[in-house]
């Protein structure tokens, strides 16, 4: 019996093979201080009341490092919201609106995804001025609290006019609905917020760190390792040597130590090895 997994997944080591690695597959939620500090402040932005000139963030960080993760998993948690109107009808409202921003994203673009993601048929024709109305419209009409943005360092592929343009874009439709605006993209996004200290002041920098090879790396991945139904126990955390193996190879990169694991869990139940050690990391890369 595996002792280091999780009493709630022994369960799963009584299913086939096929439908253990399935398993393993499946984007699942990880826990760690880093991740629940930031939910926290974007809750604190969510909850604060409208106001002219709200506060955002924009969230940056290398690619791979777990900032959509935390983003979709704060829109599931307040994403919906639905309540029964005087004559009975069952009102369904958009507490908070997620959007990608496509590569080279320009004022017409980014407000057709705006549109897009509220379900709002939008005329790709249309002037930007009438999107923008019409985005202002539907915002206040759904009660949105919130607008996230992901992938924002995409916008940087276009003109530097065009990308000035669009972050004024932002902050006048933040102006005009009070509702807070996050960002979110890779250490290249910076340069779409430093236009001026007033765009910096309203999408305040918080930066997603690489992990260290620490303590804290250390609980990480005795985490995932809970998560992953092998037989055996792999005891990872008491490797110091495994440990700094997988920090190597995945640059502190919480998505990379996470796909080499699960890589490696994969092969150790393919071989019927079931126990995750330099050798399955090894022959899974």
């Amino acid at each position: 019996m595996n002792e280091n997994l999780s009493s709630q997944l022994q369960k799963y080591l009584d299913l086939s093979d096929e439908e253990r690695i399935f398993f393993i597959q499946k984007d699942k939620w990880i826990d760690y201080p880093e991740a629940n500090k930031i939910l926290t402040k974007i809750e604190d932005i969510y909850k604060a009341p409208k106001s002219i000139r709200s506060r955002g963030m924009l969230l940056y960080g290398d690619s791979n490092n777990g900032k959509t993760a935390i983003l979709k998993r704060f829109y599931r948690k307040f994403s919906k919201d639905e309540y029964l109107d005087e004559d009975g009808d069952l009102i369904h409202l958009m507490p908070i609106v997620y959007v990608i921003a496509e590569a080279s994203s320009d004022e017409s673009v980014m407000f057709t995804e705006i549109l897009s993601s509220m379900n709002v048929p939008v005329n790709h024709k249309e002037k930007v001025t009438k999107k923008k109305e019409e985005a202002v419209y539907y915002l206040n009409l759904m009660q949105t609290k919130l607008i996230i943005i992901d992938e924002i360092q995409n916008v940087l592929h276009g003109p530097h006019n065009k990308m000035a343009q669009l972050i004024t874009s932002l902050k006048t439709l933040n102006n005009k609905t009070g509702i807070p605006i996050i960002l979110a993209g890779t250490q290249d996004a910076m340069s779409a917020i430093s236009i001026d200290n007033q765009t910096k002041s309203r999408f305040k920098p918080y930066e997603l760190p690489l992990w260290n090879n620490d303590e804290n790396f250390l609980r990480f991945v005795a985490t995932i390792e809970a998560m992953l139904p092998l037989k055996k126990a792999s005891n990872i955390y008491k490797n110091y040597e495994l440990l700094t193996y997988i920090h190597g190879l995945s640059n502190g990169c919480i998505g990379e130590v996470i796909n080499i694991l699960k890589d490696a869990a994969i092969y150790a139940i393919r071989t019927k090895t079931e126990r995750i050690s330099k050798k399955e990391i090894k022959e899974s890369l």
